[in-house]
């Protein structure tokens, strides 16, 4: 069996590298900061929740504090 833990989250910072584009997600990304870190970037990274039946979407900048080496 093949190791895909990450690999949807790698797939994305690839495409939102590439293209300039931004990633819009909850998800801390920590494994991949180090490689990536333009994830850090001010406006790269927005979160999103739902309210009220309307999508909000914030800046925001992942925890980097001890996440580099956490996996999920």
């Amino acid at each position: 069996m093949y190791d895909t833990e990450g690999r949807g989250d790698a797939l994305v910072i690839s495409i939102a590298e590439e293209v300039g584009g931004v990633i819009v997600s909850n998800d801390n990304f920590a494994p991949f900061q180090r490689a990536n870190p333009w994830l850090l970037d001010v406006g790269r990274v927005l979160g999103a929740t739902q309210s009220q039946g309307v999508w909000v979407f914030n800046p925001r900048r992942p925890n980097v504090t001890g996440a580099a080496g956490r996996r999920r």
